[in-house]
């Protein structure tokens, strides 16, 4: 069964901007992956295909013969605080066909009588069987795999990937997509991502998993910036050329003009005379507007391109070379009866290791000894911590700090947020309601005007957008700073770490593994 887009439109009642405008798509059996940057429409789109927003104009419609709306269709949104209506009726079904998904993903009788105790892992895997359950024609999840680990990441593939309908996801997960997805629908705003593009959101779309998509996307951009400059300097010249040939043809109408020529010399005149007639001197005119037509075709050869916009990225580090190493004693930390053994690590600069290991298993605990150590000797100011989640009171404080700033200072830090796939202006004037993902990159760029030692960064990629995540990981993989990573986004610590550390937990005894 098909889902079937057709020249939607769509505005918020808080916007004067139209997001969508004369949008058409199709989706088809399979999953696909609708990537692109904050702001873009992806979680819209979702809600718009589950009915959850009544579009402006155009037709939503699932399936032949179908009615106005998307049809059987099933949402799954990022929070999953709230327990599923279909809970208990679903766990409960005489039909096995419904209760598979509910031991696909190991959820128990027990579970069901402490949802709100349920870690975000378990709560996960609850609300994806629930939706399962319903057997939907259309299943709609929106970033599935934020704060999971590898593990429960794993489990719902599996569990997702027995479903046989329309799945429409929206994730920045390279590894978890490209498990699932056949197809990736990227949409962006035309005016951002190509020279005299609409303010409005357009998409490309891609047969293949994410990551091949960006590389395909990538290599597409290059191309039409490339086929651009190549024409527009062809045109260039061709101007160049045309100007020589009207300098040429001024000389040649001077040399046919009989005004500074004596009447009574009427030798001369005979010679221009028989000049005009035999349109000797006319060859450099033709010429000219023979050329004229040509740089009018390479011209507009050269307009009829799409050309991708470029943005800076990376970022460097203030007093890269005062950089001191960050030595960890082997030890054992002890949470409540869980004990888990550190060996000795020295981070020296330049040093990225990458802290992975099921959730649970000591990773936080890890991390908030490297803290403490740090600050017992006196270097707090010399590291910077980014915690999963930022409290309120910690949001405030970022932003007061950023408006402290002097004039060059706050340009500094925009120019970073930029180079991290922000937009600037919109921060510029923030009231403190800005996205946990631009508050995540506000904390780096704060952090990189001054000297630092380390940077501890917890699950980092966390509330941002694809764009984000690939200018984040390749200014931390240019950064010569030691760096501790925490992530379950393998495609991310691929890039930018050296060194792998697992967390490795069997009951109440843990350890930390150097690969």
């Amino acid at each position: 069964m098909s889902v079937q887009i057709t020249n939607l439109s769509f505005s918020y009642p808080s916007s004067n901007v139209r997001l969508f405008e004369g949008f058409s798509l199709q989706f088809t059996e399979g999953w696909t992956c609708v990537a692109g940057s904050n702001g873009c429409g992806k979680s819209t789109l979702l809600r718009l295909l589950a009915g959850m927003l009544v579009p402006d104009g155009g037709k939503l419609s699932c399936g032949p013969g179908a009615g106005s709306d998307a049809g059987d269709s099933v949402y799954c949104p990022q929070e999953c605080g709230e327990m599923p209506e279909n809970l208990y009726t679903a766990f409960w079904s005489d039909d096995n066909e419904v209760r598979k998904f509910f031991s696909r993903l190991r959820v128990t009788e027990e579970m069901l009588g402490r949802y709100d105790s349920l870690s975000g892992g378990e709560k996960k895997r609850v609300q994806v069987a629930c939706a399962l359950a319903e057997k939907p024609a259309v299943l709609l999840l929106d970033e599935p795999t934020n704060h999971l680990d590898a593990k429960t990441s794993s489990m719902i593939a599996a569990a997702l990937h027995e479903f046989t309908g329309t799945g429409i996801m929206v994730s920045h997960d390279r590894a978890f997509t490209d498990e699932l997805c056949t197809r990736t629908v990227f949409l962006y705003n035309e005016a951002a991502a190509f020279a005299g593009g609409r303010d409005c959101i357009a998409f490309d779309s891609y047969p293949c998993g994410l990551s091949k998509a960006l590389e395909l996307r990538q290599s597409a951009g290059e191309s039409s910036r490339g086929e651009w400059e190549k024409l527009n300097v062809k045109a260039s010249r061709e101007k160049e050329r045309g100007a020589r040939l009207e300098a040429q043809n001024q000389k040649a109408r001077a040399r046919l003009s009989k005004k500074a020529v004596d009447p009574r010399d009427h030798d001369t005149q005979a010679k221009i005379d028989v000049a005009r007639i035999s349109g000797k001197d006319r060859t450099t005119g033709d010429a000219k507007a023979r050329l004229e037509t040509q740089i009018s075709r390479t011209e507009s050869e050269r307009d009829g391109v799409k050309k991708a916009l470029r943005r800076k990225e990376g970022f460097s580090l203030s007093g890269a070379n005062a950089m001191k190493p960050v030595v960890i004693e082997e030890t054992v930390l002890q949470a409540g009866s869980y004990r888990l053994k550190v060996p000795h690590i020295e981070i020296r600069r330049g040093s990225k290791l990458a802290l992975t290991g099921e959730n649970g298993a000591g990773k936080t605990l890890f991390v908030r000894h490297v803290i403490s150590r740090m600050e017992q000797a006196g270097r707090a100011d010399e590291m910077l911590y980014l915690p999963q989640e930022i409290p309120e009171d910690g949001r405030r404080e970022v932003l007061s700090a950023f408006r402290a700033l002097e004039e060059d200072e706050r340009g500094e830090v925009l120019s970073t947020l930029y180079r991290l796939g922000s937009e600037p202006e919109h921060l510029a004037g923030a009231d403190g309601q800005i996205s946990p993902g631009e508050m995540r990159k506000l904390m780096i760029a704060l952090a990189v005007q001054k000297p630092l030692s380390l940077l501890v960064l917890d699950e980092p990629t966390n509330h941002m957008d694809i764009t984000s995540v690939l200018a984040l990981e390749n200014a931390l993989a240019a950064l010569d700073c030691a760096m501790i990573v925490i992530s379950h986004d393998k495609a991310f610590l691929e890039k930018i770490a050296g060194t792998n550390i697992v967390a490795v937990r069997d009951g109440d005894s843990g350890e930390l593994r150097m690969l």
